[in-house]
């Protein structure tokens, strides 16, 4: 299969996954029930409420801001200043092009900064590997803590998950990765004379290469407190994003001093949403109404709320990856300028 067709296939299986969370999120819902979602939807508009929203986007502005600045230092220990403007442009093109594609936004990412800042590829990748791996370790971190605080409740989401009554090795998937992985090394052993005179072998080994040095970038790193800094700062954004949109909706003020402990929820729960179906398509505010219901919001308010800031953030994503693809050419003016020549 051509990588066209490859990306084709993920493209429709994850919108797939988004348009069946839809259906599955309002499948049991009467008329009355789909115009109470609709209507506390248009809610949003009356009076000063939206501003809530326009805050929420402007924190989520300052997390790209914030991120921009943190891959900035990983590329430092290899010798490259990536200035803070392409650093944030690249970023807004990752999320609107992982809004179009799944996983393409790393790939223009890395291209961007190729294009711009001259940084090789791989190296970039390496680092932006990195990223995700401190991600999903500061996801974990998070979950952790939602779970410290709220675990009555987080455990209840996952209750009525049916558990496996095996006890067999082959139903842990960590040990079916273990068996992937002993494989492949081992077949990699006993063939290793001929693997290494493909061509592909040593195409992947140079990659590698430049995603190791990226890797290891983070080790090597010039203020590592800074870039922790930014990691629980990035963290810190991606909370107050939700806790400030969902103050749009009044309706919520009941819940007083819990109000900050179901945001936590959903901010690791809802993240959930976007690992899982593209760009949190139908995932998020399904997700996103299930927590709430612990607090007793019923699923068509709950359902209401992540609809409004699923699409707060998806329209300020694409408007951002939008306006970065504009203006990126008129802030690299020399480097445009330079490469023109060349090319002449």
């Amino acid at each position: 299969m051509s990588d066209k067709k490859k990306k084709v296939a993920q493209l429709i299986i994850f919108l797939g996954l988004g348009v069946f969370f839809i259906w599955f999120s309002i499948k049991d819902l009467d008329a009355a029930q789909r115009t109470s979602i609709i209507e506390s939807i248009k809610s949003v508009a009356i009076g000063y409420r939206w501003v809530f929203l326009v805050l929420s986007a402007l924190i989520a502005i300052l997390s790209v801001y914030i991120r921009a600045l943190r891959s900035i230092l990983l590329l430092e220990p290899l010798g490259y200043k990536v200035s803070k403007i392409n650093s944030y442009h690249s970023i807004m093109v990752c999320y609107i092009a992982n809004i179009a594609f799944p996983r393409l936004g790393e790939l223009l990412r890395c291209t961007f900064i190729q294009r711009y800042e001259k940084v090789p590829f791989q190296k970039t990748f390496g680092t932006v590997i990195t990223e995700r791996v401190v991600d999903m370790l500061s996801f974990g971190l998070v979950f952790l803590l939602a779970l410290f605080f709220e675990s009555d409740k987080i455990l209840a989401i996952f209750e009525n998950k049916t558990a496996s009554t095996s006890n067999s090795f082959l139903s842990n998937p960590m040990f079916v990765v273990f068996l992937g992985v002993l494989f492949l090394v081992l077949t990699f052993l006993i063939f290793r004379k001929y693997i290494c005179k493909w061509k592909i072998y040593h195409k992947i080994k140079q990659l590698l290469a430049g995603f190791w040095s990226g890797l290891i970038s983070v080790i090597h790193l010039k203020k590592p407190f800074l870039f922790i800094f930014y990691t629980l700062m990035i963290w810190v954004c991606y909370y107050f994003m939700f806790y400030v949109a969902i103050l749009a909706f009044p309706d919520i003020y009941f819940l007083g001093n819990q109000l900050w402990a179901a945001s936590l929820s959903c901010v690791a729960i809802g993240t959930i949403g976007f690992i899982v179906s593209q760009g949190g398509l139908g995932a998020y505010p399904l997700l996103i109404a299930n927590v709430l219901l612990l607090y007793s919001i019923n699923k068509e308010f709950g359902l209401a709320i992540g609809w409004v800031v699923w699409t707060t953030e998806t329209i300020l994503y694409v408007a951002g990856g939008i306006i970065s693809l504009a203006i990126a050419p008129f802030t690299n003016p020399k480097k445009n300028t330079y490469e023109q020549l060349t090319e002449n």
